[in-house]
């Protein structure tokens, strides 16, 4: 079973869940990744939720154990991702499983994954979590071969600004990243109010520190 805890500084969400489900779910992200016509790049930013997924239930990020009942205990283990990679991974997923052959399992992994994040959205930005989640199903459904390079860039952003701001800002930020955002500012014309302008995002090699 998975679920999500929302990090302290709102940099994104840690994802929770015992070995079995995340090891189920590291092969659903390779196996869709892998047959999509929709992820162009096999080696990019989806397939790191798997990389993510990995390190997690090897050990390598974050452990709980957890009681259960009478003698019965549970190992969970955690790895935290930021809030503009788990959303539009989990957007391009839910695309990419919708485009191919599916069984209830994969349905299954896919929709408590979805959940997890969701509901981790809807709690820590509650007036904005509906209009973020359809944007990123507009962006999942959109050729984009940019969305790499811009995703890197929006989060070099997102993580160099203040909790609060993060938390009043991440729905604009994933607007940059909608196909229409690129047509208007390629046409030179004024952007709405409140749209964050291309000049905002310097496209840095290096992110600032950042807590989690």
């Amino acid at each position: 079973m998975l679920n999500a805890r929302l990090n302290r500084h709102h940099t994104g969400l840690t994802l929770w869940g015992d070995g079995y489900s995340l090891r189920q779910l590291h092969g659903l992200v390779h196996s869709l990744v892998e047959q999509s016509a929709l992820i162009e790049d096999k080696e990019g930013y989806v397939l790191g939720l798997a990389y993510d997924l990995r390190k997690a239930y090897e050990g390598q990020r974050q452990r709980e154990v957890l009681d259960v009942g009478l003698d019965d205990r549970l190992t969970i283990y955690g790895v935290e991702i930021l809030w503009p990679y788990i959303l539009l991974q989990t957007g391009q997923l839910r695309q990419a499983l919708a485009d191919l052959p599916s069984s209830k399992l994969d349905q299954a992994l896919l929709y408590q994954l979805e959940h997890a994040v969701e509901s981790a959205l809807r709690q820590v930005v509650p007036a904005t979590a509906e209009d973020i989640l359809q944007t990123v199903r507009q962006i999942a459904v959109s050729p984009y071969p940019q969305l790499e390079d811009a995703l890197h860039s929006r989060c070099a952003y997102f993580v160099g600004l203040s909790p609060r701001q993060r938390l009043s800002k991440l729905h604009r930020v994933i607007e940059t990243l909608h196909p229409a955002y690129q047509l208007v500012v390629g046409t030179g014309k004024p952007l709405q109010p409140g749209i964050l302008p291309p000049e905002t995002f310097p496209g840095e090699d290096e992110w600032p520190a950042f807590e989690w």
